[in-house]
């Protein structure tokens, strides 16, 4: 039960991460708003990573390097694809590292391709093109991957799908609790460097100030939704929690239809659908 309520609070913030990182992102400039996003997160993880025991072979943190450049990039053109695109739209696409995932470890690991992976697959794919729904199929995906806000969630998915690749050989190594805090600042250190190098450090303090309980919020959001779904790892087979995780997406389109007023009609649809490709998939 204790497992099944922390499922529930992962899904409750990834549910309103989406629309507290648009509020933030929608008046400011994405690189600083991803920055924030992720060094709050960072320091609300750092009292777990104190008392957690840090990895006995300090060089595969190396890898969390690699992949935290890469999530740094990836979470930029997250947090700019909610600031100028409609959360219900957007927001979903970011479920298509699952597609990415499987495509990846298909090719680079020679895991089998099987049916069950393609019918999954396909019901992602379709169910997104119900996100921005066109005269057919194959119109409502190419409005997907040329409007910028889509594109931009898509090619985020991708590379988060690359660094989860990278995370999963980490995590086996260590405690996902330090990897989980070293990679959150390794994300936030190349942020960092990137806005000092664009003379935008200015910024920072502003957006902060200007918005210091969004921020806050958007850091436990973010901090605690992947701290709550390694407890719940302790009891929950993945193949339950990660469908269940999804769930998140209807509450982000709910809020986003009460606070942004977005249409939701055809998109919720599409989002079940999503959802039904994404259970399908994790099928024992």
């Amino acid at each position: 039960m204790i497992a099944y309520l922390f499922l529930l609070g992962r899904i409750i913030l990834l549910g309103y991460e989406k629309i507290v990182v648009k509020q933030i992102g929608a008046e400011s400039d994405s690189k600083v708003a991803s920055f924030l996003f992720f060094f709050t997160a960072t320091l609300f993880l750092l009292p777990f990573a104190i008392f957690d025991k840090s990895p006995k072979d300090f060089q595969i943190l190396k890898y969390g390097i690699l992949s935290g450049f890469i999530y740094s990039i990836s979470f930029m053109l997250y947090v700019k694809s909610l600031s100028i695109g409609e959360v219900s739209l957007v927001g979903p696409l970011y479920n298509f590292n699952v597609f990415f995932l499987l495509i990846l470890t298909s090719i680079f690991l020679k895991e089998p391709f099987t049916i069950q992976k393609l019918i999954g697959l396909s019901l992602l794919v379709y169910g997104a093109s119900f996100l921005n729904r066109q005269k057919n199929f194959l119109s409502s995906l190419k409005v997907l991957i040329t409007k910028k806000e889509t594109l931009l969630m898509i090619l985020s998915s991708f590379l988060i799908a690359i660094g989860r690749t990278i995370d999963g050989f980490v995590v086996e190594k260590t405690s996902p609790i330090f990897y989980c805090f070293f990679l959150y600042f390794m994300i936030g250190f190349f942020q960092f460097i990137y806005i000092l190098f664009s003379r935008e450090t200015k910024d920072i303090y502003p957006l902060f100030k200007k918005h210091p309980i969004l921020v806050n919020l958007a850091g436990i959001c973010n901090a605690y939704s992947y701290l709550f779904l390694l407890f719940a790892f302790q009891k929950i087979d993945v193949s339950v929690a990660e469908p269940l995780s999804m769930l998140s997406m209807i509450i982000t389109l709910i809020l986003a239809h009460y606070i942004f007023k977005e249409q939701i009609r055809l998109r919720s649809l599409g989002v079940l659908i999503m959802i039904t490709g994404s259970w399908i998939l994790n099928l024992r």
